[in-house]
């Protein structure tokens, strides 16, 4: 689960260049992909948002999809998933309302960007 202590390294300095060779692991493949040249700049997530991300993030497979000969259409998440996800993750009753209401908002954004 990604939380506060989750850490991404953005740079590779001599301490992770050390833990690697002794581990024999490639410490470029460590690095965030923008510390290594491609991919998007990182992002600061407030801790009001935590758990909605979380919710989110559990939920990544449990898109509504629909098929067609024009291709394919993501509907939106299985809210039916988004409640197991809440339970499983232990989101208080009292604060479903609010973190739903987040996560439709990174909902309506991840619709807007997987039907481009």
């Amino acid at each position: 689960m990604l939380g506060a202590g989750h850490r991404v390294h953005d740079e590779l300095d001599d301490d992770l260049r050390s833990q690697c060779a002794s581990l024999g692991l490639d410490p470029v493949r460590l690095v965030s992909s923008t510390a290594s040249g491609g991919g998007p700049p990182p992002f600061e997530l407030w801790p009001e948002h935590q758990e909605a991300f979380e919710v989110f993030h559990a939920c990544r497979t449990q898109w509504r999809v629909v098929a067609g000969a024009a291709g394919a259409w993501f509907q939106g998440l299985d809210f039916g998933a988004v409640d197991v996800a809440m339970k499983r993750l232990g989101i208080p009753r009292a604060r479903q309302r609010e973190v739903f209401l987040q996560l439709q908002v990174m909902e309506d954004e991840g619709i807007a960007v997987l039907n481009v």
